[in-house]
């Protein structure tokens, strides 16, 4: 048996920035690290989450040509042909960044190392009643019982913890994207670049060029709809937790809440849920059902206004419900059951 303050489950950027703000203040952290292969896509960070980056003590990674290249903005072409435009130098920030992912959480992981944060090769497969989490050795079939103060559930879409705490996912749209395109495209790697967002028909696609000349091609679909040619298909649900916390426990990132691609909030919404939960189980009430309440409201009402962004971009999508985020919530599982 194992024991710390507290166990993040998923080494992702959500997981792996609160194991690393617990540790700063302290705390005995370890990370139930399962060795899934790393995610290798691009993603944007818009200039509106680079003071996010900088309160988590992270913007420094953003200067490595070898992990981040600046972007000017969004360019989206729609299925009318109507074209516009989103300029970043019009933020006081100015820019924002296309973000390489497996260098980033690389990155992020020797950070959190340098800190204190423990790795453990251990997949979580149930709970107990007693706040425990049992584990299964990454490389063979034994078992382990991790007993911790808190648990941070940072599993992703999956939501491991959260859901066998009693906590439903439920989806308000299903969504898949397929990457079409991953190649060098010759730019000077000092350049900067642009989002590009394109509607034809029942499809919506962006592209993004990366550091070190790196371009990726995404196209979102409905599932359900035909499958077209694709070098990877994932999950690209916009995903909502009925509650991000409860005792002993708490969600971060896609565990929490999930958006699709477009959005361009999963990397930011890692990032800022870390914050947020860091905040909540390093205050006097840690997490008191009051804590976890308003914590959860928080993570809707962040969702409801995604949402209602992601709504204008798509056109055709009803928007969110217009209510404070608890009843918003409840309204919302509602309407995607």
């Amino acid at each position: 048996m194992l024991r710390t303050d507290c166990l993040v489950v998923g080494a992702g950027p959500a997981g792996l920035t609160a194991a690393r703000l617990l540790a700063l203040r302290g705390r005995t952290v370890m990370v139930a690290d399962s060795g899934v292969t790393p995610t290798t896509r691009l993603e944007l960070l818009a200039p509106a989450s680079l003071a996010t980056v900088a309160a988590v003590g992270l913007e420094h990674l953003l200067d490595d040509p070898t992990i981040a290249r600046a972007c000017l903005g969004i360019r989206r072409t729609h299925r009318s042909g109507a074209s516009d435009y989103e300029d970043f130098l019009r933020h006081p920030c100015r820019v924002g960044y296309v973000v390489d992912r497996a260098r980033f959480d690389e990155r992020l992981r020797d950070e959190a190392v340098a800190v204190g944060v423990t790795f453990c090769g251990l997949r979580a497969i149930g709970v107990t009643p007693d706040r425990g989490v049992i584990c299964r050795a990454s490389d063979s079939a034994r078992t382990k019982l991790v007993l911790a103060e808190i648990v941070v559930d940072a599993t992703g879409r999956a939501a491991a913890i959260a859901r066998r705490r009693g906590a439903r996912v439920a989806a308000r749209d299903r969504m898949v994207a397929e990457l079409v395109e991953d190649a060098a495209d010759g730019a000077p790697a000092g350049s900067a670049s642009w989002l590009e967002y394109s509607s034809d028909g029942p499809t919506w696609s962006y592209r993004l060029r990366g550091s070190q000349g790196r371009v990726q091609t995404w196209r979102i679909r409905r599932s359900g709809t035909p499958a077209g040619d694709a070098l990877l298909s994932v999950d690209a649900s916009a995903c909502l937790l009925s509650e991000a916390a409860g005792e002993g426990w708490i969600a971060v990132g896609d565990a929490a809440m999930a958006f699709d691609p477009i959005a361009s909030q999963g990397l930011f919404n890692a990032l800022s849920s870390a914050l947020v939960a860091t905040g909540a189980l390093l205050s006097a009430d840690r997490l008191s059902p009051t804590s976890a309440r308003l914590y959860s409201d928080a993570v809707a009402a962040t969702f409801l206004h995604c949402e209602a962004g992601r709504s204008s971009v798509y056109g055709a999508m009803p928007p969110a419900p217009p209510q404070g985020p608890a009843e918003a919530r409840a309204t919302l599982f509602r309407m995607m059951r």
